[in-house]
C-alpha cells in the first residue's frame, strides 16, 4: 500500500511542511522536497546531480512553480516562504491528496469548484543518470465518458485532432511553469547578482539539438521546447525539455531574472534562518486537457542530450521502468537465490520471508508492506562514483578509474562514513541479496589501511585523505564483522587468503600499539585507547572541538569486538589451514581471546548495580555509566560475556535504555543525560550520545534478545520451544513501533535519533542507512528464524 495523504493533511501546512519526500538514481543524485512544496531545507531540490570530476553534489534545479489558468481563473500551486513570515504563493491550499506510488511522489491538486478539475504531478529519476522528470496530466472528474464528448474532425502531422464540445472545452487549462535554477554546492546558499546571468541557449520544436551516433541530425520534435543552461563559462551544462502533446502548443519563453531571499526554515547558518536566492531561465507554457496521452513531461537532465528524450512515449517508458525496478526490489527478495558470485555457488539458496507484522487486519500484508517499505528506503543508500584510492595499492584491488559502489551514512549529508557502512552492509546489501556489491565494497576498503587502521571515511575522486580521517578504534573490528556477514551467507571463503594478510597485520598493529594510543594491554589482553582531545569511538560527537564522551581507556564496546575479530582470526586461520593454507597460527588467536575472555569478565563486570562499565582504566577510574554499549558483550555472534551475567545486563539495558524506537545511549537517572536535543546545533551534539535514542540499536537488541536462555525448573523440549516463540513474538513486537516512522519526517524512512523523553521527537537527520540497515538485518533474521515454528503460531 502507498503512504498516501488525504486533503485533511495536505491543505494544514504544519503538517505538510513537515513532511517530505526523497527520489535518487543510484549515482548520488537525488531530487527532494516538502509535500507542501516548500524548500525547508538548503539541500532539497528536483536535480541533485556531481558532475563528472565534482567532489561535492551541486544543486541544478530547485523547484519548479506551477500556474494554472482554468476557468477564467489564475492558480498559483506553488509555495515559497520568505524570511519575514510571508508565504507566497501558498499553492499547498490547492492540494487534494499525496502519494508515494512505488516510492515516488506524486501529487493531486484540484481546481475550480464541485465541477473542477484534477491536476496531477509525479516525479522520478531515471536509475543511473542525472535525470529528473517531472509529469503532468489533466484527470477526468466526471463521472462519465469524456470519450463521448469529442469528435475526430482532422488529422494533423500523423496525430489525430479532436474538437471538443463546450463541456469539454472546460477542461482545458493552460499551464505555465517556473523553473528555479541554480549551480552550487547543494549544502550552500546562492547569492544573486543583476549584473550576472546564466548562459541560456533556447530549444524549439523542429531545431537540430544535435548529431545521433549515425552522424544524422536530431530535431526537436513538434510538442517539445525547453532550454540549455551554463551557470558560467565552464560550468556543467544542464537541460530543461518540456515534452508534450503535439497539440499542446509547447512553448519556452526566456526570462533571465533573479528571484531573493527564498527562506529554508530547516537549515540554520551562524545561528541565522538560511536563505538562497534562485534564478528563473525562462517560463514554460502549454495546453493540457483530460487525455491519458496528453500529458506535459519535464526532463531535466545533466547528461548529454539525446535521441531518448526526444521521443514522446519517452518518458511513460521511463516511469514503466522506474516503476517495475521498485516492484522488483520486492520480488528479487521474497525469491530463493543462488549466488554465483566470485568464488563459486553459495552453499544455500537465500532469500526472505514475509512477517506476520499485525500492522494490518491480515498480517501478512502488513509485513509485505513494512518489507517494501524497508526496501525502497534501503535503496536509496547504495550509490557509484568513483573514489580516490592511494597509487601504492591501486593495481592490486580495482583500477582507480572504475566506478565503484558505496553506501552513503545518511540523508542529507550525503557521506560514506566507515563505520556506517560496515555495520549497515549486513542488512542493506546481504538481505537483499546484492552479493557482488558487498564484495566490491568490502575490496574496496582494503587499500585504504594504514598502521592498522580504517579512514572515517572514503575519500571520492579529486579529495585525498588526511591523516585526521584517521581517528577511530573501532573500524577495523567492525571491518570483520561486515566481512563475517557476508562470508556467512555467500560461503565465499575462496577470497580469504587475499583478505587474511592485510586484515592479521591490522590486529598485529593493534597489538604492538599504532595511532591514537590504540593497542592491546599485554597484563590483560584488552585494548586501550588514549588520545587527549579526541573521541576515537562511535560515541564521538564534539562541541567547540572538545569531546561529549571521550572514553579514554578500554571502552567496553570495543573490547567486546576485539574478542569477537581475535575468535574469527581463530576461526580463518583453522579454515586456511585445513584447505592447505599453511603458515598460519590459530593457537595465537586462540590464546589471545582466551585472555581478553577472562580479563574481561573480571574487569567489566560492576557487581554493584549488576551491568558492566561503559570503560575501565580510564582517567577517572572505571566508568559506571549505564549505556548501550555493553550490548554488544551479549549480542555478537561470538560473545565474549559467560552466560552468568548476560541475563543481568539484558535486563538493566532493558529497564533503563528501551524505547518504541531504540535505545537511549544513557539512563535518565544519570547526571549527565539529555533528554532532548533541541535545535541547536549545541544541544543536539551534547545530547546526540548523552541520552538521545539511537534507532540502530534495536539490531543488536533483538540479536541479544534472541539469545537469551531459557532455565526452567524441570526443562523439556517443549518449554524450551515456547520460549523461542515467545522470543521471536517479542522480536516481532519491537519492529512495530518503526511503522509509525515511515508517513512523518522524510517519508517511507527512519530517523536515525530521537529525544530521550517522551514524546520522543525525531532528529535532524531523517533518513539513515544505520537505521534502515538494521531493520532490514534484522528482518532478515526474524525471517530465517520463522520456519522452526509451527504454523498455528502466525494464525
Amino acid at each position: 500500500m502507498p503512504i498516501t495523504l488525504d486533503r485533511s493533511i495536505c491543505r494544514n501546512l504544519n503538517e505538510t511542511i513537515s513532511r517530505e519526500w526523497l527520489v535518487t538514481n543510484g549515482l548520488g543524485g537525488y531530487a527532494a522536497g516538502t509535500v507542501a512544496g516548500v524548500l525547508t531545507r538548503m539541500e532539497h531540490g528536483l536535480l541533485v546531480a556531481i558532475p563528472p570530476g565534482a567532489i561535492t553534489p551541486q544543486l541544478l534545479l530547485a523547484k519548479i512553480d506551477e500556474e494554472v489558468f482554468f476557468d477564467q481563473r489564475t492558480y498559483y500551486l506553488g509555495t515559497n516562504e520568505y524570511p519575514d513570515g510571508t508565504l507566497n504563493p501558498s499553492g499547498f491550499v490547492h492540494l487534494e491528496t499525496f502519494r508515494l506510488e512505488e516510492g515516488f511522489p506524486v501529487f493531486t491538486y484540484h481546481l475550480g469548484g464541485f465541477n473542477g478539475i484534477m491536476l496531477e504531478k509525479r516525479i522520478w529519476m531515471e536509475q543511473g543518470q542525472h535525470t529528473t522528470y517531472i509529469q503532468y496530466r489533466v484527470l477526468r472528474n466526471a463521472p462519465h465518458d469524456a470519450q463521448a464528448y469529442r469528435a475526430p474532425v482532422s488529422e494533423k502531422n500523423g496525430y489525430r485532432r479532436y474538437y471538443e464540445y463546450a463541456e469539454m472545452f472546460q477542461r482545458t487549462l493552460t499551464l505555465t511553469l517556473l523553473p528555479f535554477a541554480a549551480y552550487r554546492p547543494y549544502n550552500q546558499p546562492q547569492r544573486g547578482d543583476n549584473d550576472r546571468h546564466f548562459q541560456v541557449h533556447m530549444h524549439r520544436a523542429g531545431d537540430i539539438i544535435d548529431k545521433d551516433a549515425s552522424d544524422m541530425p536530431m530535431l526537436l520534435p513538434t510538442g517539445t521546447a525547453g532550454c540549455t543552461i551554463q551557470a558560467w563559462e565552464g560550468a556543467c551544462p544542464y537541460h530543461i525539455l518540456a515534452i508534450g502533446h503535439p497539440e499542446s502548443q509547447v512553448t519556452f519563453l526566456p526570462t533571465g531574472v533573479w528571484y531573493w531571499n527564498f527562506l529554508h526554515r530547516s537549515t540554520t547558518i551562524e545561528h541565522h534562518p538560511a536563505t538562497s536566492d534562485l534564478y528563473l531561465p525562462g517560463v514554460i507554457r502549454a495546453t493540457l486537457w483530460p487525455d491519458e496521452h496528453a500529458t506535459l513531461t519535464l526532463a531535466i537532465s545533466a547528461e548529454k542530450l539525446s535521441s531518448q528524450y526526444l521521443h514522446p512515449d519517452q518518458p511513460d517508458f521511463s516511469y514503466k521502468r522506474s516503476i517495475e525496478r521498485q516492484r522488483q526490489l520486492l520480488q528479487h527478495a521474497l525469491q530463493p537465490v543462488r549466488y554465483f558470485g566470485e568464488g563459486g555457488e553459495a552453499a544455500q539458496a537465500h532469500h526472505l520471508h514475509i512477517l506476520p507484522l499485525t500492522t494490518t487486519a491480515d498480517p501478512y500484508d502488513g509485513g509485505e508492506e513494512y518489507l517494501c517499505s524497508l526496501l525502497q528506503a534501503g535503496d536509496h543508500f547504495l550509490a557509484h562514483h568513483t573514489l580516490h584510492t592511494p597509487d601504492k595499492k591501486r593495481s592490486i584491488f580495482f583500477d582507480e578509474s572504475e566506478d565503484l559502489p558505496f553506501l552513503f551514512a545518511d540523508y542529507f549529508h550525503m557521506e560514506n562514513r566507515t563505520r556506517d557502512a560496515l555495520i549497515a552492509l549486513p542488512g542493506l546489501l546481504l538481505a537483499t541479496e546484492q552479493f557482488d556489491e558487498a564484495l566490491r565494497i568490502l575490496r574496496g576498503y582494503i587499500p585504504y589501511l594504514r598502521d592498522g587502521m580504517l579512514p572515517n571515511r572514503l575519500a571520492v575522486s579529486g579529495s585525498k585523505l588526511e591523516a585526521s580521517d584517521y581517528e577511530s578504534a573501532d573500524l577495523v573490528l567492525w571491518f570483520f564483522y561486515a566481512l563475517d556477514h557476508y562470508l556467512r551467507v555467500t560461503h565465499n571463503y575462496e577470497f580469504l587468503e587475499e583478505f587474511f594478510t592485510p586484515l592479521k597485520t591490522c590486529i598485529d598493529k593493534y597489538i604492538q600499539g599504532t595511532s591514537h594510543g590504540i593497542r592491546m594491554d599485554a597484563n590483560d589482553g584488552l585494548l586501550y585507547v588514549h588520545q587527549p582531545g579526541k573521541a576515537l569511538t562511535w560515541m564521538n560527537a564534539t562541541m567547540n572541538g572538545i569531546p561529549v564522551t571521550p572514553r579514554i581507556g578500554k571502552p567496553v564496546e570495543i573490547n567486546a569486538l576485539w574478542y569477537y575479530t581475535l575468535s574469527l582470526l581463530y576461526e580463518w586461520s583453522e579454515y586456511l589451514n585445513s584447505r592447505g593454507y599453511f603458515g598460519h597460527t590459530p593457537d595465537h588467536y586462540h590464546e589471545l581471546r582466551t585472555q581478553c575472555q577472562h580479563s574481561f569478565q573480571q574487569r567489566f563486570w560492576y557487581a554493584e548495580s549488576g551491568y558492566l562499565y561503559d570503560v575501565v582504566d580510564g582517567p577517572g577510574g572505571n566508568d559506571p555509566a549505564l549505556r548501550p554499549n555493553q550490548l554488544f558483550a551479549i549480542s555478537l555472534r561470538h560473545s565474549v560475556l559467560d552466560n552468568a551475567f548476560r541475563q543481568a545486563v539484558f535486563d538493566a539495558v532493558t529497564q533503563h535504555l528501551l524505547t518504541p524506537y531504540g535505545l537511549r545511549t544513557l539512563a535518565p537517572h544519570e547526571s549527565a543525560y539529555r533528554g532532548h536535543m533541541g535545535k541547536q546545533q549545541d544541544g543536539y551534539m551534547s545530547a546526540l550520545h548523552q541520552g538521545s535514542i539511537w534507532s540502530w540499536l534495536i539490531g543488536p537488541y533483538i540479536d541479544a534478545l534472541l539469545t537469551m536462555q531459557y532455565e526452567p525448573l524441570e526443562p523439556s523440549q517443549q518449554n524450551n520451544h515456547l520460549c523461542r516463540e515467545y522470543l521471536w513474538r517479542k522480536s516481532l513486537q519491537l519492529l512495530e513501533p518503526f511503522k509509525g516512522c515511515f508517513d512523518k519526517g522524510l517519508l517511507g524512512m527512519c530517523p536515525a535519533t530521537f529525544d530521550g523523553d517522551a514524546p520522543h521527537n525525531p532528529g535532524p537527520t531523517l533518513a539513515s542507512a544505520l537505521s534502515i540497515g538494521e531493520l532490514l538485518r534484522i528482518y532478515d533474521v526474524l525471517a530465517k528464524s520463522q520456519s522452526i515454528y509451527p504454523e498455528h503460531i502466525f494464525s
